[in-house]
């Protein structure tokens, strides 16, 4: 049967007790235009928030000839966008707040930078950092909020974090520290952030290895932080590959009554590429089981892109990433159930004769889905589509 029949029925017959959604039509949030490009990059694919059923979608894209931020909030389908930072702006990110409200992080000239947004646009920015990179965010209403970032130290990248405070309609940061007491043996890069009532779970891709691999460290406080340990499996040298295996890109998220899960790309399967592993938590990140495919045997010989992962209060947890099993790069989902990953799908507006890449989502505290990604014409213009999934009981 063709990939994309499947995926669509199976979105309708979804068997009892797994979560699947009734996709909506898709909305255009930014245009195809000539020479303008648009990017869903940020660290820990953090692109998309949820909160009081307004959505907000950060990107970052050069159609005033440089690379700029922007913003678009609302109750779907009525998305009003906004822009914020300075000329190159990048690496920017968004967690939710309470009450329709979102923080954002992005990367400037000028260092990093933080501010509160809402529907009627982008408060007054709060320098975090003079310099760094790749900033994420994360907000629980118990711990409050908190951002990591990447900051050169030395021959290598090093990460920090730091507490926040919400103070009127601007961004106050607390003082800065390393997550890993050690010093950097090697980079470490890419960091995903999640917060929950336990605490606080931050995972990065990290070389002390010789290879790219992913750890994780865990803070009650944010600011007091457990000795790092690896997440991945498998990544012991082999023949004729050097060091170890890959593993790359991580993404945390917070589900259910005090679990995390992490998802990441892992190059374990050397010969096929990429495949998207997660590894689930039971203490909030604190400490991570086992490691779990999340993609089907069906796209188990070729390459994995772009793995996001989201979960809600109620216990949903969703992984989406871009594969071409069909011949053409789609979107693809997964979800958790009791038996593990469910045979994966890809929602029809997202599997198309056109590449569609770089996934974002969100759950809301029903189970709705929220997904962004980009589309790439044969012209090889770009825009950015937003589509919304209904969940099934």
């Amino acid at each position: 049967m063709n990939r994309r029949i499947a995926g669509l029925l199976m979105v309708c017959l979804a068997p009892p007790g797994w979560t699947a959604w009734q996709f909506a039509e898709p909305l255009e949030i930014a245009p195809a235009k000539p020479g303008v490009f648009h990017h869903l990059d940020a660290s820990g694919r953090q692109s998309l928030a949820v909160s009081a059923g307004r959505v907000a979608i950060t990107w970052e894209d050069n159609r005033g000839g440089a690379p700029r931020c922007y913003v678009a909030i609302g109750r779907p389908p009525a998305l009003r966008e906004f822009r914020f930072g300075q000329a190159d702006c990048f690496e920017l990110g968004i967690a939710a707040l309470g009450g329709g409200r979102f923080a954002l992080i992005w990367s400037e000239t000028a260092g990093i930078h933080v501010a509160l947004a809402d529907g009627k646009g982008v408060k007054p920015a709060t320098r975090l950092a003079t310099t760094g990179t790749q900033g994420v965010l994360a907000y629980h209403p118990r711990p409050g909020l908190f951002a990591a970032w990447g900051q050169a130290e030395g021959r290598w990248q090093r990460l920090y974090t730091a507490r926040l405070a919400i103070r009127g309609g601007r961004i106050a940061t607390g003082t800065p520290g390393p997550v890993d007491k050690a010093a950097p043996q090697d980079a470490q890069m890419y960091p995903a952030l999640a917060a929950g009532a336990a605490g606080i779970c931050i995972a990065w891709e990290d070389r002390r290895k010789g290879h790219t691999a992913i750890y994780a460290s865990w803070s009650r406080d944010g600011t007091h932080w457990a000795a790092p340990s690896q997440v991945n499996e498998g990544s012991q040298a082999q023949s004729n590959i050097g060091r170890g295996t890959g593993a790359m890109r991580p993404t945390l998220a917070p589900f259910g009554r005090g679990r995390s899960a992490a998802v990441w790309l892992d190059k374990r399967d050397f010969l096929a590429g990429y495949d998207v592993y997660a590894a689930l938590s039971e203490d909030g990140g604190e400490r991570f089981g086992g490691n779990i495919k999340a993609q089907d045997s069906f796209g188990d010989a070729i390459a994995q892109w772009h793995a996001a992962v989201a979960g809600n209060a109620k216990g949903d947890l969703a992984v989406a990433w871009d594969d071409d099993r069909d011949g053409n790069p789609d979107i693809w989902l997964t979800w958790l159930t009791p038996q593990g990953f469910a045979e994966n799908i890809s929602p029809p507006p997202a599997h198309t004769k056109d590449s569609q890449t770089d996934p974002v989502l969100a759950l809301d505290a029903p189970g709705n889905l929220h997904l962004a990604w980009i589309e790439r014409g044969p012209d090889d213009s770009s825009r950015i589509r937003y589509l919304f999934g209904r969940r099934l009981p």
